[in-house]
């Protein structure tokens, strides 16, 4: 099983997590994301670029 995330190295003392777009979007091409009491919206377009709107 694959953890939703990886931690990635970027050559400095900072490690930051990656998260794969298949995941995010394994159940459609638009997702919802809660941040600080307002709701984002995240969409994948026809031509696989991402979106992201208040």
């Amino acid at each position: 099983m694959n953890a939703p995330f990886q931690m990635f190295n970027n050559n400095t003392a900072q490690t930051l997590p990656m998260l794969h777009s298949h995941n995010l979007f394994s159940m459609g091409r638009e997702i919802r994301i809660l941040h600080e009491g307002e709701e984002y919206r995240l969409r994948l377009t026809r031509n696989n670029r991402l979106i992201l709107t208040k």
